[in-house]
Parts: C-alpha cells; structure tokens; sequence
C-alpha cells in the first residue's frame, strides 16, 4: 500500500493498508478460463528465476481484507490512523470479499493461472508502524499473518491437485510510513518470524519464488538518499536465508534503481528499469500513476490529484507502460497492482490540507486491475472497468511471450467515462504494442467519420453532434487479434482473427450560444 511523504525521505504520515471485511461471497462472475502455457519448473516443484529464460510476470496482491484491515463498511474506522472502511474506487465482480474466504484464493488462482502469472507480491510493508505493535501478534497484523499462511497453505493443496499457482514472495516494509525505532532490529524480527513460521515448513517448500537458491524476499524502503547512505542505513540486515531485493519507489526522481533497487511504484508511465551486471532485472508497469512531492511543502495537491498525475484513461497509459517492458524484457515484471480497494476518506488526505491521496481514488484515478462491477457504486461514484483491464493484461502478456506473435493491442485515448466535452473540438489519440496498422478508421456512433488515418491522433469536429452521450470507436486496419477486450465478460482466445478496435464514450453538453 501506498502512503504519503511529509519529507524527502518519504516519511508518510497516513496509513496506506488496506481495509477489511467479513462478508460473505459468490464467486459466480465470469468464465472458465482457458488453459496457459505452463511455465517449466523443475522436478521438486521450485521456480528458479536464475535459470529460467525469460521474464517472470509477478502482481502485487493484498491479502488485506479482514476485520481489522481493508473492508467495504462505509463510516467504519480500521486499525490505521487515517483510514475509513469503505473507500474503495469500486466494487469487484467478487463482491465485498474477505481474504479468509478459500473460495474467493482459488478463484483468483484460477485467473492468475489464466493470464500466465508466475508470482505474487504479498503485501507486509506496514507491519513496523501498525497498531497494536506487530511482536504481539494480535489484532490487523496478526490478521494478515493468518490470511497470508492460508494463501500458501490453499496454493499447497492447489498444487497437489494438478494446479500451478504462482509463486509466492513477501515484501516486507522498513519505512512506509512514520519512522518508528528499532526499525532495523523489529525488521529482523519479522524476518525470522517468517523463517520459523512459512519458510521452515516442509509442506510450503515449493510455493516460494526462489532466486539464486534462495526464497526471493523484497523489502520497501522509499528513502530518496544516495547509495552510500542506503546502505548504511540497512546494513545488519539478518536474512540469511533469502534473496533479497530492496524495493524503492518514484525512481524516476529518487534514481535509487542505480543503486539495485527495484521499483514498487513510479509517478511516470514511462517508468524506471533495474539492471544488476549490466542485465535488466525488474521493472514495473501499471495502468496508471501519480507522483509524490520531493519538498518539506506539501501545502499543494498531492498524489492522485497532481497535476502530472496520469490516470486510466481507457488503457494507454498500460499499454505505453507495458513499452519499456517490452524494449528491455527484464528478468522480473512487477504489475502494479491488483486489488487494493482502498484509500483515504474525504478530508483524511496527507499533508496540512488533507488533500494528498496516496492509495486508490476513483475509478479513474487508481491502478488496480481486478474485475469490478460495470454498475457498482464505489466511495466517490458509480461505475467499474469491467473485465477490461483484465483482458488487457491477458493480451499483453500472450504478445509478450510470443504465444500470439501476430497481434495487435490497441487503446484509444480520451474523455474519462462519463466525462462532459463542452468544446466543439475532440482532440483523440491511441497507442499501440504488436504489428503496425496500415491505417485507422474512425466512427461516431456507428458511422465512419475518417478513414484511411495516419499517425496517431485526430481532432475530432463535435460540431454537427447533438447533446447527450456518444461513443468513438477506432478500428485498426490491416491487422488483427484473437482476445476481446469487452469489459462485460472474460476473453478467451479465438480459434479465428478478430478486429482490433478500441471504443470511448463520452457526454457532449455543448456550450449554450451567445
């Protein structure tokens, strides 16, 4: 989970874990997905990322939801200073789910099997800071201890059953929030906890993701200092039994990936690549991003109310951040992020105006790509993204891999859902990852308005339109694909080629004339 800084180092004053719930759930929503290229493992069940050739797609995961954590209950305070129970940006097609719920595990391994993930980011970053202090294991700590061993005991049992659920890695936070003391010695603490508690046991042996021999652990750090400094800082780290990575974030302005550390999150799309001996290791993508304010003053919005924040907008931001992947093909993709749910409530942002918010915002300003209900009402509206980020990701990553070398993915740029164009003048733009079009076809409402486009851009004339709602649908010609993006159902492969279009919808409320 995200926080907010207060200093330069990244010092946060709110809380960014998750909320919880104790609902039950109906795990009725979607298809049967349709089985993926496995990836080659070795004869004991290990993933060794060393030797495997190629990338290894991970998504961050939150297992957060629980009484004490992130939940759906409006007005209902959590154990985190800060944060209101009930501020997710939208409602999954899952329902108002619980992290204890076995069903909703083997569900979403059904779908991480389906879109070729190979390991899951799990979520401890605030354990140092929470309340009460994570050493007595009670209360939202301890609810996340219990929620994460049910995840590797479900995915051992999968396992047994034939399945191949992703692997699993902690990461661990040594400041995500307010400094506390003994920061260094508590975060050992945690280490070895897991050690005695997950990684001694023979029964979860193959449900780490391992690296050089080891079980991978990353640990959050978001100190924007120099190298000399950050090691400073953690040396006396004890996890010999692991492989570790540190985690920063923003690394387009704290630049720390020159010193080994992999992203988290980065406030431009465009984001950062980690190498170690001159070879890419990791990099992030997501399908949208803020930045965070590097000065004492933090008077001015913040987060996802920066100015250069980029948010959704139908998919091209995901699509332009999947590019620097696919340009450098890293060992390790981190996609940011899958279900967070949470954020801050009205008047509870971060700096003196409350107006900074650093975890998920609205539909359109958040990251999460887990399905969501196309009519379900969120804390600051109505309105979710479908299966199509979903769908996106599956797409991605099958060109990714080459498993459908021939396609093309494509997003059309523009007004955010639901938004109102008051001016005459609709400036469109796409992007795109796979085989080049010919040419784009453009309609409006059914009916082609240009043909044969160039480049990729358009002023739309809105002139002749009448009031109300629209849709602009771009077709791509002379390519193709086999995955419907639809946001209403689950794509599956086509056995025949398919369009490649890409459809915004928008509100015209011209201005009245004088």
């Amino acid at each position: 989970m995200w926080t907010i800084p207060l200093k330069i180092m990244f010092r946060l004053a709110l809380a960014g874990v998750l909320l919880s719930m104790t609902c039950a759930l109906s795990l009725t929503g979607g298809s049967g997905p349709e089985k993926r290229t496995a990836v080659k493992r070795e004869a004991s069940g290990h993933l060794e990322a060393s030797t495997f050739a190629g990338t290894l797609m991970g998504l961050q995961y939150e297992p957060y939801f629980t009484k004490l954590n992130v939940g759906w209950e409006t007005g209902q305070e959590t154990g985190i200073e800060g944060l209101v129970k009930g501020t997710q940006e939208a409602i999954p097609i899952l329902g108002r789910y619980s992290s204890y719920d076995v069903n909703l595990i083997r569900k979403h391994e059904e779908w991480f099997e389906y879109l070729g993930i190979d390991w899951l980011l799990i979520d401890w970053t605030n354990f140092l800071w929470m309340k009460p202090a994570w050493e007595q294991h009670q209360g939202a700590t301890h609810e996340i201890e219990e929620t994460t061993e049910l995840l590797f005991k479900t995915y051992s049992q999968l396992e047994k059953k034939g399945k191949h659920p992703p692997k699993l890695v902690l990461m661990l936070g040594f400041q995500n929030g307010p400094s506390v003391p003994n920061a260094l010695q508590r975060l050992n603490g945690v280490v070895a906890w897991a050690k005695t508690e997950l990684l001694d046991k023979p029964e979860y042996e193959n449900q780490w993701l391992y690296y050089h021999g080891k079980p991978l652990l990353t640990i959050l750090y978001t100190a924007s200092l120099p190298c000399e400094e950050l090691a400073q800082n953690t040396n006396g780290l004890a996890a010999p039994g692991w492989t570790v990575r540190w985690m920063g974030s923003q690394l387009q302005d704290s630049h720390v990936d020159k010193c080994g550390y992999w992203s988290w999150m980065d406030g431009t799309i465009r984001q950062a690549v980690t190498f170690r001996d001159n070879v890419p290791e990791e990099t992030v993508v997501t399908p949208a991003c803020f930045p965070f304010p590097f000065t004492e003053d933090v008077a001015g919005k913040g987060g996802w109310l920066d100015p250069k924040a980029t948010g959704r907008d139908h998919g091209a931001p995901y699509i332009e951040s999947w590019k620097v992947a696919f340009a450098s093909r890293p060992k390790f993709i981190q996609i940011h992020q899958w279900n967070e749910f949470a954020g801050q409530a009205k008047g509870k942002g971060g700096g003196p105006k409350h107006n900074i918010f650093g975890d998920e915002y609205s539909a359109a300003l958040s990251d999460d790509i887990e399905p969501t209900q196309l009519n379900g009402c969120g804390y600051r509206g109505c309105g979710g993204w479908g299966y199509y980020y979903m769908n996106l990701t599956k797409s991605l990553i099958s060109l990714y891999r080459k498993e459908t070398p021939d396609i093309t993915v494509m997003a059309l740029s523009g007004p955010f859902l639901r938004a109102a164009v008051k001016k005459s003048q609709l400036t469109l733009t796409w992007t795109y990852l796979g085989e080049s079009p010919s040419s784009y076809t453009l309609k409006v409402d059914g009916q082609p308005v240009a043909e044969e486009i160039r480049g990729n851009n358009y002023n739309l004339d809105l002139s002749k339109l009448s009031a109300g709602t629209h849709i602009v649908q771009l077709v791509a010609n002379g390519v193709h694909t086999y995955f419907d993006l639809a946001a209403e159902h689950l794509t599956k492969k086509s056995n025949t080629p398919l369009p490649v279009t890409s459809v915004v919808e928008f509100g015209y409320s011209p201005s009245p004339k004088r």
